[in-house]
């Protein structure tokens, strides 16, 4: 900056005021213009909206890898949900097949060898989805084809609960569970052979595991005498003229008849009972069967 002497306008002699004695020179690029300059360059290109930008492109790419594993996840269970509908229909098409339709058929006949009144067979069948294996058993008895009662005495206590027509056999399904239920789980299903109506099936499902209630020689409910000639079989739970059934070939042999008639007077059911009664009393197990029928008859509240 110059200033002239107004005294001496001849002689102008100018004056130089610096006013920056003292002070280093300034650097190019460093004045308060270059310093904004650069205050400007080090904020985001993007602006005062450049973060919440970034943040939108993170939820994206989130969301994104999010997608995909639940497509993953979506076909891993369409894929099991394949295995298990082919698995399934696989084990349908199993039972429906003729050759198990065939094996069932051939398991209700009766068996040659043996008893010609009886055939006993047992099987055990386990369900492939499950480790549980449920022991069947199947007798087959003959009976007269005028009964209804679908009853097979085989010395234990059984409940009805039911009864039902099948479709492949015209006669009715009974069921029946153990009279010690739920305490033992054995059911039964008692029903007429299909191709023989003077044969009934009882099916066993499970064990007992409890003993016997009743012996074949304490409580007889029915008594067969077998000798040479014809089979007689008497049953002793009924009275009257049902007592004594197929008399018919007793006259054929000698003194049959009168040893039927004397099994069916009255006398003779007397001592039964009296016998039956006292072999009762000595066994200990009868109380708790009959506290165990009895129960039952009680009812439920």
């Amino acid at each position: 900056m110059l200033l002239m002497d107004s005294g001496s306008r001849g002689d102008c002699s100018p004056v130089c005021l610096d006013l920056s004695v003292g002070l280093s020179p300034p650097s190019p690029g460093s004045g308060p213009e270059t310093t904004a300059d650069a205050e400007r360059l080090d904020r985001p290109a993007t602006g005062c909206w450049g973060p919440r930008t970034s943040s939108l492109a993170d939820g994206k790419d989130e969301a994104k890898t999010l997608e995909a594993r639940l497509t993953q996840v979506s076909e891993e269970n369409r894929r099991l949900t394949e295995i298990i509908a082919y698995m399934y229909a696989s084990q349908v098409a199993a039972r429906r097949s003729p050759d198990g339709r065939k094996r069932s058929r051939d398991s209700l006949e009766p068996s040659n060898s043996g008893d010609a009144n009886a055939a006993v067979e047992s099987a055990a069948l386990s369900d492939e989805g499950t480790c549980r294996r449920i022991k069947l058993t199947r007798v087959c008895t003959k009976i007269d084809p005028s009964d209804t009662t679908l009853t097979v005495k085989d010395g234990y206590q059984w409940r009805k609960y039911g009864q039902k027509v099948t479709r492949d056999n015209p006669s009715p399904r009974a069921y029946f569970r153990c009279a010690y239920a739920p305490s033992c789980p054995v059911k039964k299903k008692v029903q007429r052979s299909a191709e023989d109506s003077a044969m009934l099936v009882a099916t066993y499902e499970g064990e007992h595991n409890h003993p016997s209630p009743t012996r074949a020689g304490e409580l007889p409910s029915s008594t067969s005498i077998n000798s040479s000639g014809p089979a007689i079989t008497l049953d002793l739970t009924r009275n009257g003229a049902g007592a004594v059934r197929g008399l018919d070939a007793a006259a054929e042999v000698p003194g049959l008849k009168r040893l039927c008639q004397e099994i069916a007077s009255p006398d003779f059911r007397t001592a039964l009972v009296e016998q039956m009664a006292r072999s009762l009393t000595k066994d200990p197990k009868f109380t708790d069967a009959l506290a165990a029928a009895i129960l039952q008859q009680l009812p439920e509240y």
